[in-house]
């Protein structure tokens, strides 16, 4: 039997509202994931607009067009400004030949998409899963910014990952498998990290429950309140289930290094030892 091919639910917020960015394919079992994600978002919107992003959508079968009908009637209901950004013009067409499209509020599609920002180096390291990987990540991310950043910068990247990381071996719990996976890549004119586990993740809009007598437990204020954006990511690929928080740090003009021609991706595997 082949891997069910992977799908994403990103949420990004900002002062205008919330938009829930999906990708891969919108059927039977993963369109409860999106009306859990709307649930969700409806406590945290205050009167803001709404977007359905659905421009990395490859597939949507009916579960997901009634997915989609239920959240424009929640919409409707709880008088909530909702947009759709459609799909690639192959499933948009789908949606007008069943109808569904007279029946969401499709947005208008861009012809030309901006580019994609490349990057100038990517650094991929799987950190076990114990009380030495926050100091580790923060090893791993001084090196790789070394010289991109200013001092304070980079002192704020470092606790931001660190905080990140701490999360992802503090809270999952016992039971979760698998190292705790950490990328950091530098733009031009930014950085960003991603921390992901196997864990079941979190409502974005709320903390995770803090533990007795446990460390930590406040890092997502911090990262809240420093990071210039952050946001979360589900990954579900086949039986596996994963969960990404990641920030981005922007660099003041002239701070990133841009020397180098070509993209660097450098994968390692952090022992328990490191």
């Amino acid at each position: 039997m082949g891997s069910q091919p992977s799908f994403r639910i990103d949420t990004l917020e900002s002062q205008s509202g919330l938009t829930i960015k999906l990708a891969g394919e919108l059927d039977s079992a993963t369109s409860t994931k999106l009306l859990e994600r709307f649930e969700e978002a409806l406590a945290r919107l205050d009167g803001r607009r709404l977007v359905i992003d659905l421009d990395e959508v490859s597939f949507v079968d009916s579960a997901g067009m009634r997915a989609l009908i239920l959240i424009e009637r929640g919409a409707e209901e709880k008088r909530i400004e909702l947009a759709i950004a459609p799909p690639p013009p192959a499933v948009t067409e789908l949606l007008r030949v069943t109808g569904l499209a007279d029946r969401i509020p499709l947005a208008p599609r861009m012809d030309e998409p901006p580019p994609v920002d490349p990057f100038l180096e990517r650094i991929e390291i799987a950190l076990s899963r114990d009380a030495d990987a926050p100091a580790r990540a923060r090893a791993e991310l001084r090196q790789a910014i070394l010289g991109r950043l200013s001092d304070r910068d980079s002192a704020t990247a470092a606790l931001l990952t660190s905080e990140l990381v701490t999360n992802a071996v503090i809270h999952p719990g016992q039971a979760v498998g698998g190292p705790v996976e950490l990328r950091i890549t530098a733009y031009h004119d930014r950085i960003r990290v991603d921390v992901t586990d196997e864990g079941s993740g979190f409502d974005p809009g709320a903390l995770p429950p803090r533990r007795p007598h446990e460390a930590g437990g406040h890092g997502l204020v911090v990262v809240d309140g420093l990071a210039s954006r952050w946001g979360t990511t589900r990954l579900l690929t086949g039986d596996r289930e994963a969960f990404c928080v990641w920030f981005e740090l922007d660099a003041s003009a002239g701070e990133i290094d841009v020397s180098g021609e070509q993209p660097d991706v450098i994968q390692e595997q952090a022992s328990a030892g490191a």
